[in-house]
């Protein structure tokens, strides 16, 4: 179930990238169209492009602090189970003292 998690977790990081360079590029590539006035369906895709880039790009944010929060909590919890390793007792390293 891991790797399925894992694949999926790839495959949307790489729809998400993609997503934003196709979005940015095609702001770029038609940044200086002939328009044709109001109702310019040109002006009008740029113009969800960039509102999607911009909720994508405040979701991109959100997760990726997210991720760093995460990984902070794993590393502070190994630091904790290799500081109870040292300063731990008998009882929590499981050893038993027969007589």
């Amino acid at each position: 179930m891991t790797n399925v998690k894992r694949t999926g977790a790839l495959v949307l990081c790489i729809v998400l990238v993609l997503t934003l360079a196709v979005s940015a590029a095609f702001i770029a590539y038609e940044a200086d169209h002939d328009c044709s006035g109001e109702d310019c369906p040109v002006c009008q895709t740029i113009v969800i492009n960039i509102r999607l880039l911009r909720s994508l790009g405040l979701a991109l944010i959100a997760l990726v602090s997210f991720f760093f929060l995460l990984f902070g909590q794993s590393v502070h919890s190994r630091r904790d189970q290799q500081t109870r390793f040292f300063f731990g007792t008998l009882v929590s390293w499981k050893i038993r003292l027969n007589d």
